[in-house]
C-alpha cells in the first residue's frame, strides 16, 4: 500500500524521498478532475449533436476597482504563502503530521508577506488597465462544457458534506463520543452521500445556468461512473479499511490466471496502521492484516470502469434523455448490493434481517433507474413523432 505520495513514487522509481502527501486525498482530488473532463467531453458531444446550446451571458470589460474583491485576493494569497513557505523552510515538521500542520497556525510570514506584495501590486496593476467610472460589460456566449469546472467545484463541495454527512448518520455512537472529532477528521467518507448531496448541488447549479437537465443528467452518467471508479482506487492504493470480510480460502482454479491479491489481499502498510506488524519493517505504517480480506474497493472500480465504457458507447444510440443517468444508477445500486456482501460495513438491525446504509440507498437507487427508465421512455415517445 501507498499511505503517502512518497512510497508510490519511491516504489515506482526506486528512490527514498520523503513526500508526505496523502495518496488518499491526492486520488481523490484526481477523481473529481477526471470527472469533470469526462462531463466536459459529453456536453461538447451533445453540444455537436444539438441536443443543448449556448446561453447569453454578460462579461465585465471595464469598471471601478473594486477594493473588497483585491483585499479578498491579497488575503488568500497571503494563507497560501504563509503554509506553503513554512512547509519548504520547516519540512521536517510538516513531515510528522501533514493534517496537524495544514491546520495549525504555523507558517512562514516572511513568504506569505511577499507573495500577497507581489498580489497586490499585480492585481492593482490589472484593475488600472480595466478602469472605467462606470462598468461596461459585453454580451458572450455561454456554452456548458465551459462550465465544467464550476460543476465540478460544486460537485466536490457538496459532495464532501453528504459524504460526512452520511457517514456520520452511520455512526452516530462515534459522533456523540466526539463530535469535533467526527466532524474535521480526514477519513470518514459515504460514496452514497457524496453522490446524492453532489447530485443535488450540480441540479441547482444547473437550474440556476438554465442547463437543460436531462441532458446534464445523460452527461453526467459516465462522469460519476469514471469519478467513482478513480475514487475507489485512494482507497485501494491507501488502505484506508475499506475493504472486504476476511477471505482466507484458496484461490479458485478458474481465477488462477489472475494475480493473487485480486482474491485476497493482506493491504501492507496500510494507512489505518491496521493489523499485525511487517517483520524487518520500520517507519510509521508497518502493518498488516492478518488474515487476507477481498480488495472490495479494487472490485468496485474495476466494475464502475466497464459500465463508464458501456454508457459513454450508448451515447449516440439512446434518443431518450435522461436513460442513461438511470442506466448508471440501476448498475452502480446492483454492483454495490451485492459487493455489500463480502465488504466489511455497521449494519442496521431490521426484524431478523441485518442491512446495511448502502444496501438500503442501492436497492432505492435500483427501482428509482427502473421506474426513471419507464417514465422517460414513455415520455418521450409521447413527445417524439
Amino acid at each position: 500500500m501507498f499511505p503517502t505520495l512518497g512510497h508510490l513514487i519511491n516504489y515506482f522509481f526506486g528512490i527514498n524521498i520523503l513526500f508526505p502527501m496523502p495518496t488518499y486525498g491526492f486520488v481523490l482530488v484526481m477523481a473529481f478532475l477526471s470527472g469533470g473532463l469526462v462531463i466536459r467531453q459529453a456536453f461538447i458531444f451533445r453540444e455537436k449533436q444539438g441536443d443543448i446550446s449556448f446561453q447569453k451571458g454578460k462579461k465585465l470589460v471595464s469598471g471601478p476597482i473594486d477594493y473588497s474583491e483585491l483585499v479578498m485576493g491579497i488575503g488568500f494569497n497571503f494563507v497560501v504563502g504563509y503554509k506553503i513557505g513554512g512547509i519548504i523552510t520547516d519540512y521536517d515538521l510538516f513531515t510528522k503530521g501533514v493534517d496537524t500542520y495544514i491546520f495549525s497556525t504555523l507558517g512562514s510570514l516572511w513568504i506569505g508577506l511577499v507573495l500577497a506584495g507581489l498580489t497586490a501590486f499585480y492585481s492593482y496593476y490589472k484593475a488600472k488597465q480595466k478602469y472605467s467610472p462606470e462598468k461596461v460589460f459585453e454580451e458572450v456566449d455561454v456554452y456548458p462544457h465551459s462550465l465544467w469546472l464550476n460543476i465540478m467545484v460544486v460537485a466536490a463541495f457538496s459532495g464532501i458534506i453528504g459524504a460526512k454527512l452520511f457517514d456520520i448518520l452511520e455512526n452516530l455512537d462515534s459522533f456523540f463520543q466526539d463530535p469535533m472529532a467526527q466532524l474535521f477528521s480526514s477519513g470518514g467518507f459515504t460514496f452514497y452521500g457524496g453522490l446524492i448531496m453532489g447530485v443535488l448541488g450540480v441540479f441547482f447549479y444547473a437550474r440556476k445556468q438554465k442547463i437543460n437537465i436531462l441532458v446534464l443528467m445523460d452527461a453526467a452518467a459516465p462522469a460519476i461512473l469514471v469519478a467513482y471508479a478513480v475514487g475507489r482506487m485512494a482507497c485501494m492504493l491507501s488502505g484506508d479499511g475499506c475493504w472486504g470480510i476476511p477471505n482466507p480460502e484458496p484461490k479458485p482454479e478458474f481465477l488462477a490466471l489472475l494475480p493473487d491479491w485480486m482474491w485476497a489481499y493482506d493491504f501492507p502498510h496500510n494507512v489505518i496502521k491496521e493489523g499485525v506488524p511487517i517483520p524487518s519493517c520500520h517507519g510509521d505504517y508497518c502493518y498488516m492484516l492478518d488474515v487476507p480480506v477481498f480488495p472490495t474497493p479494487f472490485y468496485e472500480s474495476t466494475f464502475s470502469a466497464v459500465f463508464a465504457l458501456i454508457i459513454w458507447s450508448l451515447k449516440s444510440k439512446i434518443k431518450a434523455g435522461g436513460i442513461l443517468f438511470f442506466m448508471m444508477l440501476i448498475m452502480n445500486g446492483i454492483t454495490r448490493f451485492f459487493i455489500e456482501k463480502i465488504r466489511v460495513n455497521n449494519t442496521y438491525d431490521i426484524g431478523a434481517s441485518h442491512i446495511t446504509q448502502a444496501e438500503i440507498i442501492s436497492s432505492f437507487l435500483v427501482v428509482g433507474g427502473l421506474i426513471g427508465i419507464f417514465f422517460m421512455i414513455r415520455t418521450y415517445r409521447a413527445t417524439k413523432p
